[in-house]
């Protein structure tokens, strides 16, 4: 909805940082879903020549940080997809255009991030939210769908969802960390990241084969980082949301598929009845874990009405 994203409340609490956020984009509206107890549409609306597109969590997550008063560098691998999104949020919310920048990079392709990193500004902390999935570009799934039983998972979907997009991450950590290090001593700060993994990385389910292997190779890619970094005052944070409504769930195949999930956790869900969280909620949750006065190792979120089992 357009008048969430238009409600944000605006502070300073991130004022003075730059915070990348990847993954940064927006779907056609094909299908809408519903807030459990407010009955609202529960997608984040952008206005795109006249089309409900809805956001995903990168790009929901960026308009949150803005509104709270950071400069925001969104990174995704389409340039005219980040200049609506800068037009959007300097509209909707009446961001200042210097707080809003952005940078079309391919996250999947080394010499791209170490080209994007070094053109970065070092005038300001930079910290980072990495926010990146198969949307990325590393593979074309059929009917978009990752709910697939063990028989009908490709061998190829395996090798893209569960080492390209950490490969990904790790190579864009491995190029920032220089950064961060010196900025630390620069600025007498600490550095922010957070990696967005999924309740998939955290509780099994049929149809779960690649999904939740996948994100639980990220999951704990966050955790290592985060024990391997923390003396530095490098503080990393492991952010799990339940589904969210970012058009992934759309299409009937996937709904279907979710639907057969949902019966292991007591067939609560009907086609008219899917509840997924707003993209949103994931950066009001980002938001307070990068102004917190502690540093929150990890963060479980899912919508309301959607199972809250954190375990298989």
């Amino acid at each position: 909805m357009i008048e969430r994203i238009k409600s944000i409340p605006k502070t300073n609490l991130l004022e003075g940082k730059r915070i990348i956020v990847t993954g940064c984009g927006f779907k056609p509206a094909k299908y809408k879903f519903y807030d459990v107890t407010t009955k609202e549409e529960s997608h984040d609306s952008i206005i795109v020549n006249g089309k409900d597109m809805k956001l995903n969590i990168g790009a929901a997550t960026a308009f949150v940080l803005a509104a709270n008063g950071a400069i925001i560098h969104m990174v995704s691998r389409t340039e005219e997809r980040l200049k609506i999104l800068k037009e959007q949020i300097i509209e909707l919310l009446g961001i200042p255009k210097e707080n809003v920048e952005y940078s079309a990079v391919d996250l999947l392709e080394e010499k791209s991030i170490e080209k994007f990193v070094k053109s970065l500004s070092k005038d300001k902390p930079l910290w980072l939210v990495q926010s990146i999935g198969l949307g990325a570009g590393a593979y074309k799934l059929k009917d978009d769908n990752p709910y697939l039983h063990i028989e009908d998972i490709p061998p190829k979907l395996i090798e893209k969802e569960s080492t390209i997009v950490l490969k990904g991450t790790h190579i864009l950590m491995q190029k920032l960390l220089p950064i961060f290090r010196e900025q630390n001593k620069k600025f007498k700060t600490e550095t922010r990241v957070a990696i967005i993994s999924s309740m998939s990385a955290i509780r099994g389910y049929n149809r779960g084969g690649t999904h939740c292997a996948a994100k639980g190779a990220i999951s704990r890619y966050a955790n290592s980082a985060m024990l391997d970094l923390w003396k530095e005052k490098i503080y990393i944070t492991d952010v799990r949301p339940g589904a969210v409504d970012t058009g992934m769930y759309d299409n009937p195949v996937v709904q279907k598929a979710i639907l057969e999930v949902d019966k292991e956790y007591g067939n609560y869900w009907n086609k008219t009845e899917i509840r997924l969280a707003p993209p949103i909620s994931v950066g009001y949750a980002i938001n307070t874990i990068l102004s917190a006065p502690a540093h929150i190792t990890s963060l479980n979120l899912v919508a309301k009405g959607q199972f809250p089992n954190e375990g298989s």
